[in-house]
């Protein structure tokens, strides 16, 4: 393969993942468990900056206990992805300034000033950027509620992402099926292209309002598929929490066909894109054991 080939997975802190067995009893502090993980794999997604702003600090701790050739991708924090979020994941600074809205539990992008918005998103990107400037960013992912539904408004937003985020490897994940839908898909997919964004495919159940497990490549810098699992019953629940939805363990027969496209898009792409494989089915170790599948299908060693 020409394209350099990276595959991790999608959080190293899970806690079904501490008990499952793949840290030993040594790695029992969270620089020690991110040691060990990178001895294993070249990549990871950080999961936490979707629930709470990242520190300055934990980025600089993450790029002097890793190697060098090692890198992270980052999710946005919920909020730039129109979730709801816990006013406690909110900085105090904003805690103290929204008021009564802090009375509730949750709020949206749309309950905050543009102001608000503004100081918060350049809060969070201070360790990203951060990351970027010592070479281990992977992406920054922001990754869409079903909810989401194709909007012209959204491709503006697209456009928005990447003025705010200079020349970031950017990285946009959608879960409604509507995207895809007639017209939607050439004028999104054409919006990522126009701002060298990275369209995310996913490997998901397919139960009607997911989206079709297509692999456009949309930008220059490279590409991402995350593997979510294939728990139809666990999707279709909406009252199913986190884990029952991804507990999922990946054949071998089931990963094989990925592992063709995996190649042919390498050889495609010259050798000028880099392919992040990330494993989201963190319940106990499969996504670990995902991973390493892959990486044995396609003759990757440690």
């Amino acid at each position: 393969m020409s394209a350099e080939v990276r595959i991790g997975i999608c959080s190293w802190t899970d806690r079904t993942l501490l008990k499952s067995g793949f840290y030993p009893a040594s790695a029992n502090t969270p620089a020690l468990r991110l040691a060990h993980y990178a001895g294993q794999f070249d990549t990871v997604e950080v999961d936490s900056s979707f629930y709470a702003l990242p520190s300055v600090a934990n980025a600089c701790r993450w790029i002097a206990g890793t190697p060098k050739n090692f890198s992270f991708g980052m999710k946005s924090f919920s909020l730039f992805t129109f979730h709801r979020t816990s006013v406690s994941s909110l900085p105090s600074w904003l805690v103290d300034e929204i008021g009564g809205i802090a009375g509730d539990k949750y709020l949206k992008r749309e309950d905050l000033t543009h102001e608000q918005r503004v100081r918060l998103f350049e809060d969070f990107m201070k360790p990203v950027r951060i990351l970027h400037s010592a070479g281990r960013l992977a992406y920054l992912l922001f990754q869409f509620p079903p909810s989401w539904r194709f909007r012209p408004e959204g491709l503006i937003y697209f456009r928005r992402l990447r003025e705010v985020s200079g020349p970031l490897p950017l990285a946009v994940e959608i879960r409604s099926a509507s995207w895809f839908e007639g017209d939607n898909r050439k004028k999104f997919l054409r919006a990522l292209m126009d701002e060298n964004i990275a369209y995310v495919a996913v490997d998901e159940p397919a139960i009607g309002w997911t989206v079709p497990p297509e692999w456009p490549v949309t930008a220059e810098w490279g590409t991402v598929v995350r593997f979510h699992g294939r728990n139809r019953e666990g999707w279709r629940n909406p009252r199913a929490s986190v884990h029952e939805r991804f507990d999922y363990e990946y054949s071998a027969r089931e990963l094989a066909p990925w592992a063709l496209k995996v190649i042919e898009t390498a050889e495609a792409s010259g050798g000028s894109k880099k392919i992040f494989l990330m494993y989201n089915n963190c319940v106990g170790d499969n996504a670990v054991r995902g991973a390493r599948v892959m990486r044995g299908l396609l003759g990757i060693t440690e």
